[in-house]
This record gives structure tokens, C-alpha cells and sequence, in this order.
């Protein structure tokens, strides 16, 4: 599965944002920073984001980016989708034998389980999975 530099970059920032929940809005060059993001690009992808309702922003000195809902509620379907649509195989027709319609079939049988994988995944599965990977600091002497 191919995922273009959109749809990367949108989930990057979005889980850089996800990181940050609840501490305000986020300046996009701090995000293009974090995550290595051309910042001219990022604000094509922040501009998609907030018309799919997934961010709001905020203009100003004190202004930026955040989540629009809990980083629970928003999965790595939703992001892709926001910026690259849903790409849909045709269905198989409903009486047909032939060799395209079962290709057609397995074709239709894996998009769903990618789509389900997708919608499983959210930010804050992606929160948790970086918190297991950061090393316990431990202090005791």
C-alpha cells in the first residue's frame, strides 16, 4: 500500500498535535520542526485538516492548531481520507463467476480489512505506542 507524502505528513502532524492535547494551540513551524516537515507544504495539509473538521486554528501571536476532537476520536482512517479521499475498488457484480469478478472480490475483501486496520488505529494509539518506546527515566540512587 502506497500512502503519499500528504497522508504522511497530515498523520505526523496530527499525532504531533495528539502529544500536545490539551496544552493549546500549537504554531506550525514548531510542528514542521518536530516532525521535519516542509512548513509551506504543512500549511496545505493544516488548511485540508481543519475544512475535514478533524483541527481548529487560530490566527495570532498566541494563535496555532489543535485538535478539534480527543485524539481517541480521530483514526488514521479519517486523516487519510481527509487528504487523499476513499479510493474504491469496483464491487464484484453479484451473480458473476468469471476470473475479474473473484479478483474483484479479494480486491473489495482487502480494502475492507485495510479500511477496518485504519479505523482501529487512532491518535491515541499512536500516543501510547511512542510513550512505551520512551525510556523509563529512573532516579533512585
Amino acid at each position: 500500500m502506497r500512502v503519499s507524502s500528504r497522508a504522511d505528513y497530515g498523520v505526523r502532524a496530527l499525532f504531533d498535535l495528539a502529544t500536545r492535547a490539551g496544552r493549546g494551540p500549537v504554531h506550525s513551524k514548531e510542528i514542521a520542526a518536530r516532525q521535519d516537515i516542509p512548513e509551506a507544504y504543512l500549511h496545505q495539509v493544516l488548511g485540508a485538516l481543519g475544512r475535514a473538521g478533524l483541527i481548529k486554528s487560530t490566527r495570532g501571536p498566541l494563535g496555532g492548531h489543535e485538535l478539534a476532537l480527543q485524539p481517541a476520536e480521530i483514526s488514521v482512517y479519517d486523516i487519510l481520507a481527509a487528504l487523499d479521499g476513499v479510493d474504491r475498488q469496483p464491487h464484484p457484480h453479484p451473480d458473476g463467476i468469471g476470473a475479474t469478478d473473484i479478483v474483484h472480490e479479494i480486491w473489495h475483501e482487502l480494502q475492507e480489512r485495510i479500511e477496518s486496520q485504519l479505523r482501529s488505529i487512532t491518535l491515541e494509539t499512536l500516543v501510547e505506542r511512542q510513550t512505551g518506546r520512551q525510556p523509563n527515566a529512573n532516579y533512585s540512587i
